[in-house]
């Protein structure tokens, strides 16, 4: 997962008509110095109050300050309606590149598919808004003109939202635009190549729902870090 999220959410989706309750733990104690969310070798994830750093930490900070604008690029590049990570700016942390956004609300679906399994059994319309949110945010991804290439549990983040769910698609790392005003513009600027663009992130999606509907079953269909990104 590439993004933190906000781990402020205590509504009751039961309350919302959504039988599910999404509280999750308390966020980082208030403070005026970002605290430390996560850290691997590559990457590390800060957060102080609503806004967000994550610091990329290879040996080649120019590569990393490329990766973290080609992120901002897409998050301006998609219209505000979309349900993406908002990048405020690109920017350095502690003498590192970092990416600045705000921190995103509600949990990762990573999370709340294992609290549908140890929680007790939820309405199957429960299922069927989260993935119709899903499926809204990806729609919205594809209709700007992006195809986002890293659908996995880690990067979508549910929350609720007037009894309904609303998703969130976090970590821009592997989007791509491959259509600006009607114009592919992929990297060798065939607009053939746009379909298949747009077919992996629907496979990417069908083992998504495969996982929500059926649990961990398909976990092992993921690849990846398996952590924030």
């Amino acid at each position: 997962m590439d993004d933190p999220t906000d781990n402020n959410i205590s509504d009751s989706l039961g309350s919302l008509g959504l039988g599910l309750v999404v509280s999750s733990p308390s966020p980082p104690p208030a403070s005026s110095s970002p605290q430390l969310i996560h850290q691997s070798e590559t990457k590390a994830i800060y957060r102080l109050y609503d806004t967000g750093y994550k610091v990329l930490l290879s040996p080649d900070p120019s590569a990393d300050f490329a990766k973290l604008v080609h992120e901002q690029n897409i998050s301006n590049f998609l219209p505000l309606s979309c349900r993406k990570r908002k990048v405020i700016d690109v920017t350095t942390f502690n003498e590192r590149p970092a990416l600045r956004f705000q921190w995103a609300s509600g949990i990762t679906l990573k999370e709340w598919i294992k609290k549908v399994e140890n929680g007790p059994p939820v309405d199957q319309i429960v299922q069927i808004r989260a993935a119709m949110a899903i499926a809204k945010t990806l729609s919205d991804f594809h209709d700007g003109g992006v195809v986002y290439n890293k659908l996995t549990p880690d990067n979508i983040v549910l929350a609720p939202v007037e009894g309904e769910y609303v998703a969130t698609l976090i970590d821009l790392s592997c989007a791509l635009i491959y259509r600006d005003g009607g114009n592919n513009i992929c990297a060798d600027d065939d607009p053939a190549h746009e379909r298949p663009m747009k077919d992996a992130d629907l496979k990417s999606l069908g083992v998504i729902l495969n996982q929500l509907f059926r649990g961990g079953e398909s976990t092992a269909l993921f690849a990846g870090e398996g952590s924030m990104n």
